[in-house]
């Protein structure tokens, strides 16, 4: 029977085929958000004419119709699905003054001494393809975050909107986590 040498090795390995589908997987997500986005953008000028519509015929009725409100919320969320590069660098720039994303592998240079006890080949490994996880979980948050703030002005409900600034946020920190750890070893060691 194998020693806990095999079962790192093999917990490298898991970690490290799951870390390498994830270049395929961020592409995937990409094209899904551009074409969620087209599709979005047609339904808002679609919610707009219907707005429209209704306003003309004088079946508005102002505190429970939502119709151009709808409409502007999906068309800010179309163009920010559209150019998920440029909301994502938008927001990497709020908050840590960058605009792309730090590799994964930087890790060990923006947090040396909180990551020094784990500075060997296999634990280098792990906490890399780790972090490159952590960085695509990051990406779906922000994704899910834009697509909370779009719902809550359709079916309004309490907290909608602060779940999805709550992703935004954490998206965000997760997909620059890099900097993030850099950050709280400044803070906590520093």
């Amino acid at each position: 029977m194998g020693g806990n040498g095999e079962a790192l090795n093999g917990l490298v390995g898991l970690v490290q085929r799951l870390a390498d589908l994830i270049p395929p997987a961020q592409a995937l997500v990409a094209a899904t958000c551009f074409i969620i986005g087209i599709a979005l953008a047609i339904a808002s000028i679609n919610s707009f004419v219907k707005a429209s519509e209704r306003a003309a015929s004088g079946q508005h009725v102002a505190r429970d119709d939502h119709g151009r409100w709808i409409g502007m919320a999906g068309l800010i969320t179309a163009v920010m699905l559209v150019s998920l590069s440029s909301a994502i660098s938008a927001f990497l720039m709020s908050f840590f003054q960058v605009d792309e994303t730090v590799a994964a592998s930087e890790i060990f240079a923006y947090a040396p001494e909180m990551l020094a006890p784990l500075d060997h080949e296999q634990a280098r490994s792990v906490i890399i393809a780790l972090l490159r996880v952590v960085q695509f979980l990051g990406l779906l948050g922000f994704i899910r975050g834009l697509m909370l703030l779009n719902q809550s002005v359709k079916w309004p409900a309490p907290g909608l909107v602060g779940f999805g600034v709550a992703h935004l946020i954490g998206g965000t920190f997760a997909m620059n986590i890099v900097m993030f750890v850099g950050y709280i070893e400044e803070l906590v060691l520093g």
